[in-house]
């Protein structure tokens, strides 16, 4: 659906046909509270509850938050399936590499030894007893990546897990539930950071913003507002915005950990022929 009505001005067709379009997608899509929906304009900034007639005037009086292209607030879910190279590659990758990553990367980037020897265990335990194709290890993180390229939802996938582990022979060991899948996945993970964001995307309460409770820009809350509650901006609760931080120095290390991939990394400086003549962007002049 275009979004670009958003930057219209308010007086223009264009602008009161996006409007027209977004007041229809909240009654058809968006479950309401009480009868009302979070109003995203510029005043309320998806932390007030209204209902359609007030949210359609807020819009034409206020405006809409310039920066809102997803209307998650309304519950629209932004996916699209990331794969490696098609997922022919992926499931190539997991028959062929899955054993020869966990024996390169090695107990001691885990940080922790019981995390390095489930992970090994369960990359040597068979499905069921006589299967040669796939471990236990193998047959479940086959099965999250189909539920990621495919946006399952939890509810669907783990129904799924109950009737292949009924399927399968007896003895087999399969997990039956997400939780019990994500703990066999969970040592391949690496650490990230959850950092709570100014909801208008102004500071990151971090370093000297750490303590603060207000956007010492915008004078948003840091907390989501509660319907019927005491709104008080300097009560806590869950957080407007939160960040996800991926630290690049552990997913380095666990790439050069790898023998195959570090000689990949390092192709640009012990690989490339120096002989003048252009066969790589590096070799044309600064």
């Amino acid at each position: 659906m275009d979004r670009s009505w958003i930057h219209q001005r308010r007086i223009s067709e264009e602008y009161e046909q996006g409007v027209y379009e977004f007041i229809q997608y909240v009654k058809e899509e968006t479950k309401p509270v009480n009868g009302a929906y979070f109003c995203p304009c510029v005043r309320y900034l998806n932390q007030v509850y209204e209902d359609l007639d007030n949210i359609r005037d807020h819009l034409f009086i206020y405006g809409i938050m310039g920066s809102y292209m997803v209307w998650t607030w309304q519950g629209e879910v932004l996916y699209k399936p990331i794969t490696l190279r098609g997922s022919d590659y992926v499931d190539e990758w997991m028959s062929d590499h899955l054993d020869e990553m966990v024996r390169d990367v090695g107990e001691e980037n885990f940080g922790r030894a019981h995390l390095y020897d489930s992970l090994k265990n369960n990359s040597e335990q068979e499905l069921y007893p006589g299967c040669i194709k796939f471990t236990r290890l193998s047959a479940t993180l086959k099965l999250f990546c189909l539920k990621a390229r495919n946006a399952w939802i939890d509810k669907s996938f783990m129904e799924l897990l109950e009737l292949l582990k009924e399927m399968l022979p007896e003895n087999n060991t399969l997990p039956i539930c997400n939780y019990d899948g994500k703990k066999i996945l969970c040592p391949m993970g690496l650490e990230y950071q959850k950092i709570h964001a100014c909801l208008n995307d102004c500071v990151l309460y971090r370093d000297q913003y750490a303590s603060m409770k207000v956007c010492p820009t915008c004078g948003s809350s840091r907390f989501k507002k509660k319907l019927g509650g005491n709104n008080d901006e300097h009560n806590e609760g869950p957080p407007a915005k939160v960040m996800w931080y991926l630290p690049i120095v552990p997913r380095l290390k666990r790439l050069f950990s790898v023998k195959e991939d570090a000689k990949n990394l390092m192709w640009h400086v012990d690989g490339r022929k120096c002989d003048n003549l252009l066969r790589h962007p590096n070799d044309s002049q600064k």
